[in-house]
């Protein structure tokens, strides 16, 4: 009997030797896997639930889930039990401290809550920005002694597609397919033009008296947002620190298992937070709002109303009367985004292709007839200029640019192929349709994402500031 003891003995140490080896070599899969077999086989030894704690916290320097740390917590409560007094003592000292270690972590979710909470915050109040800067801009051209006049980009590019078609008339070709269909578009502006500036002068004229008012409760909006975002920007700086410090009291080894709340994204949790709401996902911004702030949905969704949608003053009701006849694009305007550094990357590839293309095709023009080449590169350049990124499309920096090479490339290439046909006679479908869009493409490409940066940038300056 006593050389059975000895030798259950003799097992249990080597399985403890081999756990203790484990952790110095760091092998945890094995060390969990002995621990798991010392319980089964001697269940009244204490080490192996101590062994087995130490195991699935990689010796108390392992992160741990709630459903993880819950698993652990009942192997702790049965070690506790069977421990001795002075066992005990070291055992919870140990465990408590690794407690307070993940208690940082769960602050540190707190505090990352609360920056992207005030991130998010911060672009509601930019956006009543936007839409209030929105309305002063309308109300600008439909204040005091009716509306000024306006759209007179709208207005050339009316006056360019139909003095095409006029051309195209007296030199006709096949190309009157495109130019009638466009210059009736080009009629259509020039007469909205007129009309809007003219017969509808005095449509929306605002007594002086209230148009100092609506004026100056706008301005008073306006300082009382900036204020409010000058004062989130400072707390948002205050619970950054918070976060810096919370950090450094958390064990290194803990940091590559919560990487995501070390990460410095708050910001960019806030626009996607934004954009589901700006996009009607309720869902979506819901469970957005609720896994990363400390937000209430509904509450939050009262207050974006309240703020931005359904303001309820003599501004929004006059801009409303205005865009309700003539088209409400704000929605637009709220979401814009701002530019980024991939969009200034974007710009740089592009004007090197521009340039790289002039370049190609000085040293090689076959096939192009200069004289056309150059009067249509002058109108995709005056295209690009003119462009009016207010009635354009504006929700991102590429809606623009792509809006606008669009109507470049478009009048550039019939530009083209009318003087091409004048002079030769002759225009294959496959050489102005194909070859000459491409090749007008290549070397504006890059001009015209300049221009339309610039346009974008100005209008986002001047809603947002």
């Amino acid at each position: 009997m006593a050389k059975k003891n000895n030798g259950a003995s003799s097992s249990f140490k080597k399985l403890k030797e081999k756990v203790e080896l484990c952790f110095i070599e760091n092998d945890y899969d094995t060390a969990e896997k002995l621990c798991r077999k010392i319980i089964d086989l001697y269940p009244k030894k204490v080490c192996g639930y101590v062994y087995l704690i130490k195991t699935l916290t990689k010796d108390y320097n392992k992160y741990l889930n709630h459903e993880e740390l819950k698993a652990v917590k009942l192997i702790y409560d049965k070690a506790y039990e069977m421990s001795t007094k002075s066992e005990k003592v070291l055992l919870k000292k140990s465990f408590d401290e690794y407690l307070y270690d993940l208690k940082e972590v769960d602050n540190l979710k707190k505090i990352k809550k609360s920056i992207v909470s005030k991130e998010f915050i911060k672009n509601v109040y930019n956006d009543s920005l936007t839409f209030i800067n929105q309305n002063m801009s309308i109300i600008s051209s439909y204040g005091k002694n009716g509306i000024k006049i306006k759209n007179r980009y709208d207005l050339i590019n009316g006056l360019f597609l139909f003095s095409l078609l006029i051309y195209n008339l007296f030199n006709p070709n096949y190309l009157l397919i495109f130019t009638i269909l466009f210059g009736i578009f080009g009629i259509i502006n020039i007469y909205s033009f007129i009309e809007m500036n003219f017969f509808s002068k005095s449509k929306y004229r605002l007594e002086k008296e209230t148009y100092k008012k609506i004026k100056a409760e706008a301005k008073d909006e306006v300082i009382s947002l900036k204020k409010k975002i000058r004062q989130i920007d400072e707390d948002i700086n205050f619970i950054k620190d918070q976060k810096t410090s919370s950090i450094t009291k958390i064990p290194q080894l803990f940091l590559n298992d919560i990487n995501d709340l070390i990460v410095n994204d708050e910001k960019q949790i806030a626009d996607k937070i934004s954009s589901a709401f700006a996009s009607s996902d309720i869902v979506r911004f819901s469970i957005l709002l609720e896994n990363n702030t400390n937000l209430n949905p509904n509450e939050i969704i009262n207050h974006i109303n309240n703020e931005v949608k359904e303001k309820n003053n003599e501004l929004s009701k006059y801009v409303h009367n205005i865009l309700n006849e003539k088209g409400n694009n704000q929605s637009e305007f709220i979401l814009m985004r701002k530019v980024s550094k991939v969009n200034v990357l974007e710009l740089v590839i592009m004007l090197v292709i521009s340039m790289f293309s002039i370049f190609i095709l000085f040293n090689n023009s076959r096939g192009i007839n200069f004289e056309a080449f150059i009067v249509s590169v002058i109108i995709g350049l005056l295209s690009m200029s003119i462009y009016n990124v207010n009635t354009g499309k504006h929700r991102a920096l590429i809606d623009t640019f792509s809006d606008n090479l669009l109507s470049t490339i478009f009048n550039s290439t019939l530009t083209y192929n009318l003087i091409y046909f004048k002079i030769t006679n002759g225009l294959k479908l496959s050489y102005g349709f194909l070859q000459m869009p491409i090749t007008l493409t290549l070397v504006l490409a890059g001009f015209v994402m300049l221009v339309s940066l610039i346009k974008y940038e100005n209008l986002l300056k001047k809603l947002r500031n």
